[in-house]
């Protein structure tokens, strides 16, 4: 899965690409195309280089890196051989300048994780007169011919008279053989640097990957994220899990996102509470901080330790398609038959699952719910499901909502070994002020 693919998952992890501030179009660029990260080793090398960034004072680095231009389709047509134009040639040439400037300014801080190649031959090549400006054109230095010829033309362009016809041939002479040189210069200096092109594109990219990292540890260090411990032994816990895109929504409210402590491994987890309890965020925030691990962003959390997954399945909300002709218990029933089918062929997926067979009758969705942890007893990655059914599989680890709390919803999770769900839903709409003659109603009719 590429990261573009992961942000049409609902968790939240589009907020956090949006709050990401890459500079470059070609660091977002590279970002957008980044594969999910499965192996240790490679989670591992990613964080070390990010570590060292986020160690480090980037910020001078940051703000040369907003000229950075992706010129991949020049450098590709370098590569191919083609006669680059002026303005490709610029390009060329700027790209070689800001990698010599960010490569002294990488040695200043000592930061040794990103490499990038020496290119003082192209600037060298295409800045002749040492001017070391970020412009270009073909330099009178190039050619003693072309210095002399344009030397006449300026001569006679210059003059402040009319030309006679025999000076306008003159000069249409003179412009025909200063294009014909320009020509042969360009196609001379695309042949030389030619031989450049894999250590330009190395340029960009690294330079590129730099921009994705300096954006990272910024994001890390405004929002206080942390660095993830990762394993593949099946075992995963937060400390102080919470989800950024929640939390500030709330925050506008006035009220504060209460941090979530959770921990699992193969054995499915259901986790129970009343409605607007926020199982779904719990859901939501386990998904994002997956990806997040996966992509290499810091984890919104105190401290984890997170198990590897090789796919990562978030069943939540209206699943209906009316362009399938199905319903939301369909569809919903469906996507859960996918999970089912891909636990048993050992599939390393993370399954989140929000409040299966809702949309049916209480007494059937709890055997569907029942039979569904029965079915899926042991899983190679981790299920969790939400439910506000009565589930009494008391082979499954079980957390609960805590509720509410003097008119206040503490969502925190404490782990329990009930599967009876608490009844909240009154004291819930109660706290809403609706209408106190329904709710009344309401509590005559639970007593009876």
């Amino acid at each position: 899965m590429t990261f573009k693919l992961a942000l049409d998952i609902d968790c939240g992890i589009r907020h956090m690409y949006n709050a990401l501030y890459i500079m470059s179009s070609c660091g977002r660029k590279l970002q957008l195309s980044a594969r999910m990260m499965t192996t240790e080793s490679e989670i591992e090398a990613y964080y070390y280089q990010l570590n060292e960034i986020y160690n480090s004072d980037c910020s001078r680095i940051a703000h040369r890196l907003m000229y950075l231009k992706d010129i991949e389709t020049t450098i590709k047509r370098l590569a191919d051989g083609t006669t680059l134009s002026d303005i490709e040639l610029f390009e060329i040439k700027y790209l070689a300048i800001l990698s010599k400037e960010i490569w002294q300014m990488l040695t200043e801080q000592s930061i040794t994780v990103i490499q990038l190649p020496c290119l003082d031959k192209v600037i060298s090549t295409l800045d002749p007169d040492g001017l070391n400006i970020a412009s270009f054109y073909i330099y009178d230095s190039y050619s003693d011919e072309l210095r002399e010829i344009r030397k006449a033309i300026r001569h006679l362009q210059g003059n402040g008279v009319e030309l006679t016809d025999e000076q306008r041939q003159e000069l249409a002479i003179l412009l025909e053989k200063n294009a014909d040189i320009e020509l042969a210069i360009r196609e001379d200096l695309s042949q030389a640097l030619c031989t450049y092109a894999s250590d330009l594109q190395q340029a960009l990219h690294n330079l590129s990957h730099l921009d994705v990292l300096i954006a990272k540890a910024e994001q890390m260090k405004r929002m206080h994220l942390c660095f993830p411990k990762v394993n593949t032994s099946g075992t995963t816990y937060y400390r102080g899990m919470f989800n950024p895109a929640v939390k500030e929504q709330i925050a506008t409210q006035g009220r504060e996102f209460m941090p979530i402590d959770i921990n699992f491994n193969h054995t499915p987890v259901t986790i129970i509470g009343a409605n607007m309890g926020g199982k779904s965020v719990v859901l939501r925030t386990l998904a994002l901080n997956q990806l997040l691990t996966q992509f290499g962003f810091g984890v919104a959390a105190h401290d984890c330790n997170i198990n590897l997954v090789e796919e990562i399945t978030l069943c939540i909300g209206d699943e209906q398609s009316v362009s399938k002709g199905l319903s939301s218990f369909a569809a919903e029933i469906l996507a859960i038959d996918t999970i089912i089918k891909k636990t048993r062929e050992g599939v390393n997926i993370l399954a989140l699952v929000d409040e299966p067979a809702r949309t049916t009758n209480p007494i059937e969705g709890t055997a569907l719910v029942e039979g569904l942890l029965q079915t899926i007893d042991h899983v190679k990655g981790a299920f969790i499901l939400t439910t506000h059914y009565n589930i009494m599989n008391d082979q499954v680890k079980r957390y609960r909502v805590k509720g509410l709390h003097n008119g206040v919803m503490d969502y925190t999770l404490q782990e329990t070994q009930c599967g009876e769900v608490p009844h909240e839903a009154i004291a819930i709409a109660e706290s809403m002020c609706i209408d106190s003659q329904w709710i009344e109603n309401a509590k005559k009719n639970l007593n009876n």
